[in-house]
């Protein structure tokens, strides 16, 4: 980050200068960063500590409920010292957790026998793009590099929400997080004497080859360089589209629309086009985002892509916030092999949930999968209903802050010291966060706020999968998914 006499040159950068209480005049530092920097100013968020900071106003966002809408005091200077409320009592929970939650096991288990000590965190400096630690109740921000567009700020906004709906019930916390596209601690690294030495790293995905641990990414709370609304507003209105045409009269293509140039995969899903391969049963499309962000994403709603039968899931450089958007359809979601997985995904069954797609023949087995499911009306549309349905019932925002929960509570159970709070660590809050963002950023601050504690404790942890039966999961998937291949095989002899 560009700093000109102490000032950091990012996109607060006018808060930061109406901050200054050092005597110098405001308008004298703009002159001069004119001067410097011709006037650079960064489209992203920067990490500037609010320790002798002032917020600029009182923020009152208007409630869609009709509720009272909640006060943020932007006229004080440091984050309040809000009450933790250790002795709440949730009213109990009879709720199991959706199934997916027992991955948690899976990705804690590299430490399980010999915990996590400090050593172990903070040899992960080198890779992470932010330190989160959370003491008593209060998150603290330490960065280690630039973070692309606002991932790392709505990250951070998600974990406030979660303390603010299950306050006082987490233990302090020390997180290293990769906000990146690829998973980064390869197994490959930590054999033999190196295994008891595997760095904790938090990531948005993980993969069989790497240890990174999986965490809800930035987009369940918006995504607002790509005007993508909060999840639980988005999951709303992707219901609505699924409505407004019944599947037998949606376009009985393929339909995928993205960036091209994000993935080997993608560029070869080109070729699959019905443009350029009659018949193919394929539709696809190249997003140039600057030009959408011009026409003011007109063309690239969401909620308005349910209508087609089919939809493609291709990786980009690694998994794909689309995914979500994808299987939210009713349409049969296409999935091109994957490499990677999120928090849930590793859950879902192929021709239960979705249509596997081989890789090495993409083009085929996508006019395959297609044929198939426009002769096979009734099948195609229960998986489509399926992947859907596991989404609406299994990915609510109540499913998604208690993995949450669980995962950060195991987490800091097997921390073998105590967090302190490193230095030129930044504290964050509800008041800095919001009185900070501008625009969009901040719109979709409000519409994923949590309004207060939960009335209900989390959902109730299910057991690790026996290793028996969780071979046997894994083998049910490649069975699914070669018996697809056979019926390919068998179709082009």
């Amino acid at each position: 980050m560009l700093q000109v006499m102490g000032v950091n040159c990012g996109p607060n950068l006018i808060e930061q200068l109406k901050n200054l209480k050092n005597g110098v005049s405001a308008r004298v530092i703009i002159f001069s960063i004119i001067l410097l920097t011709g006037a650079f100013i960064s489209i992203h968020w920067s990490d500037v500590s609010i320790t002798g900071a002032s917020f600029l106003n009182t923020v009152m966002p208007t409630t869609r409920s009709g509720t009272s809408p909640m006060k943020i005091n932007c006229n004080i200077t440091t984050c309040p010292a809000h009450d933790q409320v250790t002795n709440k009592t949730f009213g109990s929970s009879a709720e199991e957790c959706p199934e997916y939650f027992k991955w948690i096991h899976e990705d804690l288990r590299p430490w399980k026998d010999t915990g996590i000590t400090l050593e172990m965190v903070e040899s992960a400096d080198k890779l992470a793009y932010i330190r989160i630690v959370v003491v008593k109740g209060r998150v603290y921000l330490k960065k280690f590099k630039w973070v692309f567009q606002t991932r790392d700020v709505f990250n951070i906004w998600g974990i406030l929400q979660l303390l603010r709906l299950y306050p006082g019930e987490l233990p302090d916390l020390d997180i290293m997080f990769e906000c990146g596209d690829m998973p980064v601690i390869k197994k490959s690294a930590y054999k033999g004497s190196e295994a008891a030495k595997i760095p904790p790293m938090f990531h948005y995905c993980g993969s069989d080859s790497t240890f990174d641990i999986t965490f809800p990414d930035w987009s369940f709370w918006g995504w607002p360089e790509l005007q993508i609304k909060p999840w639980e507003n988005l999951e709303k209105e992707l219901q609505e589209g699924n409505y407004k045409v019944k599947w037998k009269e949606r376009v009985p293509y393929a339909y995928w629309k993205g960036n091209i140039w994000t993935g080997r995969v993608r560029q070869d899903l080109l070729k699959c086009n019905v443009s350029k391969k009659p018949d193919s049963g394929a539709l696809i499309y190249h997003v140039d985002w600057q030009h959408e962000e011009q026409k003011k994403f007109k063309n690239t709603n969401l909620a308005s892509q349910c209508n087609h039968r089919y939809k493609i899931y291709a990786e980009g450089n690694a998994w794909s916030v689309s995914e979500k958007y994808i299987l939210a359809c009713d349409s049969m979601s296409l999935l091109i092999t994957p490499h990677y997985y999120d928090f849930f995904t590793r859950s879902l069954i192929p021709t239960i949930h979705y249509w596997p797609v081989s890789e090495k023949d993409k083009c085929r087995s996508i006019t395959f999968a297609v044929n198939w499911g426009n002769n096979h009306t009734q099948e195609a549309q229960e998986i489509g209903k399926a992947g859907s349905k596991f989404l609406q019932e299994e990915l609510k925002m109540k499913h998604v802050y208690d993995y949450m929960f669980h995962l950060l509570y195991r987490y800091g159970k097997l921390l073998k010291y105590q967090p302190t709070v490193p230095e030129g660590a930044a504290e964050m809050c509800l008041e800095s966060m919001v009185c900070g963002g501008r625009g969009l950023e901040k719109t979709y601050m409000f519409d994923s706020m949590v309004k207060g504690p939960s009335d209900s404790s989390p959902c109730i942890m299910p057991e690790p999968f026996d290793s028996a039966t969780l071979q046997a999961f894994i083998e049910r998937k490649a069975n699914l998914t070669k018996q697809v291949e056979k019926w390919e095989v068998g179709k082009s002899k």
